[in-house]
């Protein structure tokens, strides 16, 4: 094996590694409910927008150095912010039919 491949297979190991232990604090974090419920929320979101960009840096090969990767960046965006507005409007719509017919 070149020295390239065995860069990259370390590489991925690592993101692994890290991976585990973000999904790790994570988990133990809802378990066993250490903060308040606000804190608990922050922390969450903090640990899952740095899996994010661990998932883009090192699996996915996503940097930000040119026009190109910057293109790739925007659909990803685009593609997100179609899965909020299906997701959230499926259950806006839910809560609305929920609260019309449970009216008595």
């Amino acid at each position: 094996m070149n020295n390239y491949i065995k860069k990259e297979i370390l590489k991925y190991f690592v993101g692994l590694f890290f991976s585990l232990i973000i999904l790790t604090f994570s988990i133990f974090l809802i378990v066993n409910n250490i903060f308040s419920k606000l804190y608990n929320y922050v922390i969450i979101l903090f640990f899952s927008i740095a899996q994010l960009v661990l998932y883009f840096n090192i699996f996915l090969h996503i940097k930000y150095k040119n026009d190109e990767e910057y293109y790739n960046i925007i659909t990803i965006i685009f593609s997100l912010i179609i899965i909020f507005i299906i997701i959230f409007g499926s259950r806006f719509i839910m809560l609305s039919l929920h609260n019309r017919i449970m009216i008595n």
